[in-house]
């Protein structure tokens, strides 16, 4: 029943079959082609067959046979309010168990983070030149890559990327073997940890998403007491998993709203009020997790104490007042955003075709590109600060000089509530150069999301529109608004998420004061990059 797959699961697919040496995939066939097709037609025809037969679609109807209906029946009285009770216990524990994957990884990347730093710090203190320290630097980061490379190219490779297109194909009834295995979970959560530490502009909030889904299948294995495996029904493990997609959105941002809406958004297209309630349950847990563990495990706040540490927050606003002449200006930095994600969309994807072809997706080859990727970024990334001048003390960098090296969430919030006007010229150059390293990393043979890269190099793009407007009449507010702005438009012309990014963006800065130009700039760059292509996780 998968002979009218539209492309992108035709792209799983070859990656299912292990054969990415495949023609275009741009266009779906509709039979076998006619004998006097061309011989093109026919080998393009024949590819998407080949890979149609590396996947199963999954029956979500309802089953009205005989023996279906009497094990509905065999659920009255006591196993069926077992089966309830207990689910709800299961779902509360996927919400706890996202939320220790997501602490886990945020609580690791910074100790990772911490000893590059330090060790930076300790060896200028130490006299040592700077050759020697790019040395030490760049070979951290490429034996972290390296880490992060082999989990995915001798491992496992669906753990690469966010595994966010892959969740959206289980939920809507393609099957995806390994997707949500165990050993996808170990690789996806330990190279996601190295990928980011190498230095490469990817972010840790889809892998969590992916994450999260994981742990929740696995629940679907456990019994309801004395009945056994009432949840592997299909029906029971797909509202499993978007329960579990919703608990790792909520446990990356603290967000159990914006996870929710996500799940409905992005991946469930089955959702009812009493699913949609399961889901809230899940990511509530999930978000209390976060709260109750980031804070005293980064010595920010004392045990008990619920903060608002989370793996990506960007701050409180202080200023929460705008003039209603600034939201054409919010739209038009939408329409940009729309037309810079499309941009986006349409080279990556090409990118992506010519890795099918040429690379592949496991083995040397690919895993030679992981290395000769980081080292090139790391490396240019390690020097570009110095084109400022200054000192050559990582920790004494300027604002403009820390983007180069900084973790994207301290970063954003430097861009959304630093009071220090930034160098425009070095900021513009760190927006250009961050754009294209983003093309060039997504796809690469390692755990990588696209959140916080997005809104990194959006907000980049906005804290400079915000310092150029300073000082007109029309402008009540600061640069870390339009900062913020420039972030929501750039991930919503990548990927298209319109209501969950702007419940997501509300939550993590805690600003529904905001709530109309995000709304304004999402529709703007959704409508404008639909003009062009559709979003990165749909292509």
């Amino acid at each position: 029943g998968l002979r009218h797959l539209p492309s992108h699961h035709l792209l799983l697919a070859a990656m299912l079959t292990g054969d990415f040496r495949l023609p275009s995939l741009s266009a779906s066939p509709v039979g076998s082609p006619t004998p006097a097709a061309s011989k093109s037609t026919r080998d393009l025809w024949n590819a998407k067959a080949k890979a149609r037969q590396g996947i199963e679609s999954v029956c979500y109807d309802l089953n009205e046979s005989e023996q279906y209906i009497a094990y509905v029946k065999s659920f009255a009285g006591m196993p069926g309010k077992l089966k309830g009770g207990f689910r709800w216990l299961y779902l509360c524990l996927v919400g706890i168990g996202a939320g220790s994957v997501a602490v886990g990884i945020a609580f690791l990347l910074k100790c990772v983070n911490r000893l590059k730093f330090d060790t930076q710090d300790a060896m200028f203190d130490a006299g040592h030149g700077l050759f020697a320290r790019y040395l030490a630097w760049i070979g951290t980061c490429l034996l972290l890559s390296a880490v992060a490379g082999a989990l995915v190219c001798y491992v496992e490779p669906l753990a690469a990327g966010s595994g966010i297109p892959e969740i959206k194909c289980i939920l809507n009834g393609i099957d995806l073997p390994n997707v949500l295995l165990l050993r996808t979970l170990v690789c996806k959560a330990c190279g996601i940890i190295c990928s980011v530490g190498a230095g490469l502009p990817c972010g840790k909030e889809g892998p969590m998403i992916h994450s999260g889904a994981i742990v929740a299948a696995q629940a679907t294995k456990a019994r309801a007491g004395p009945v056994i495996g009432p949840y592997q029904v299909n029906t029971e493990s797909r509202d499993f998993v978007a329960a579990g997609a919703a608990a790792g959105v909520a446990a990356a941002f603290g967000a159990p709203i914006g996870g929710v809406l996500f799940a409905v958004e992005e991946g469930a297209s089955h959702m009812n009020p009493t699913i949609l309630v399961r889901t809230f349950v899940c990511a509530s847990m999930a978000a209390l997790t976060v709260r109750f563990f980031a804070g005293p495990m980064d010595g920010t706040t004392e045990w008990g104490t619920l903060g608002t540490d989370v793996p990506v927050e960007f701050g409180r606003f202080e200023a929460r007042r705008y003039k209603f002449l600034e939201l054409p200006v919010f739209a038009l930095m939408g329409m940009c955003g729309g037309l810079c994600g499309a941009l986006f969309n349409g080279i990556n994807t090409r990118l992506s075709k010519w890795r099918m072809r040429n690379v592949g997706p496991r083995g040397h080859l690919r895993y030679v590109e992981v290395l000769f990727v980081t080292l090139s970024i790391v490396s240019f990334n390690f020097f570009a600060p110095l084109i400022r001048g200054g000192s050559t003390k990582i920790s004494s960098f300027c604002p403009a000089q820390k983007l180069f090296v900084d973790v994207g969430g301290e970063a954003i919030r430097e861009l959304l509530h630093g009071e220090e006007h930034i160098d425009q010229g070095m900021l513009l150059f760190f927006a250009l150069i961050h754009y294209v390293q983003t093309v060039w990393t997504y796809g690469l043979g390692v755990p990588s999301g696209l959140f916080v890269p997005s809104l990194l190099g959006g907000a980049a793009f906005g804290r400079i529109m915000g310092q150029l407007m300073q000082g007109f009449e029309l402008v009540a507010t600061s640069p870390g608004l339009y900062a913020l702005i420039g972030a929501t438009a750039m991930l919503s012309g990548m990927a298209r998420i319109t209501i969950s990014l702007a419940v997501i963006l509300m939550e993590t800065t805690g600003e529904a004061e905001w709530g109309i130009p995000i709304f304004l700039t999402v529709m703007a760059a959704k409508w404008t990059g639909d003009l062009f292509n559709k979003g990165i996780y749909d292509i």
